[in-house]
């Protein structure tokens, strides 16, 4: 990417401390600067037709419309957005639903200063990025039955169902009410066939989505 060349870049996130940080790691490049901030979906779409950025790191779980669903939405009114989503958990199920959607891009929140700048760049440049650990299992990823019919929270909600977390911890991770979560956990039982979390477990130990 030119140095002469400024990647206008719109930031994504729930939690204000995570957009200020993305902000500083970003704007410590001289090519790169931050245009808008935005909390919500409803505030990712507004503010992205108001600034029409380069590229959107776009949070996958949050509150309200999810990620994946602001992601479609802005790519129904502007098929060209450049957008990279943004997640906790390094999931090859979560990213595989991200691309499908359009994403130009997936990377976990835990990632490097270095690798944020280059995942921006290439984007901007108009290439893919899929952080290396996901990109390797999105190769060797073999999807259980059911699991492609899993939306992008329900992917989330069913890992960590698996991993043996309570429906009212997912609620506090997710920032959802306990009872969003527990339809999610019926809606995922129901698509795969399942009438208890050990099911779950059992299914997602079995194609390696969680280890033992």
């Amino acid at each position: 990417m030119s140095k002469e060349k400024v990647i206008r870049v719109q930031v994504v996130d729930d939690h204000a401390l995570v957009r200020d940080g993305l902000r500083g790691l970003l704007e410590r490049n001289a090519d790169i600067r931050v245009v808008a901030e935005s909390a919500t979906g409803e505030e990712a779409y507004i503010h992205y037709f108001e600034q029409r950025p380069d590229v959107v790191l776009l949070d996958v779980a949050m509150p309200g419309e999810g990620g994946i669903a602001s992601l479609r939405r802005i790519l129904r009114r502007d098929p060209k957005a450049r957008i990279v989503m943004l997640t906790m958990f390094d999931d090859e199920l979560i990213a595989l639903k991200a691309l499908e959607a359009g994403a130009c891009g997936f990377m976990s929140k835990g990632m490097e200063s270095t690798v944020l700048y280059e995942a921006v760049s290439r984007v901007a440049g108009g290439e893919t990025y899929i952080e290396a650990g996901v990109a390797q299992r999105i190769a060797l990823q073999k999807s259980g039955r059911g699991l492609e019919l899993l939306s992008g929270r329900e992917l989330e909600v069913f890992r960590m169902l698996a991993e043996g977390v309570s429906v009212q911890e997912i609620a506090n991770l997710l920032h959802l009410s306990p009872k969003t979560v527990g339809t999610h956990r019926t809606r995922i039982m129901d698509k795969l066939g399942c009438d208890n979390v050990a099911k779950l477990a059992h299914i997602a130990i079995r194609k390696g989505i969680i280890n033992v």
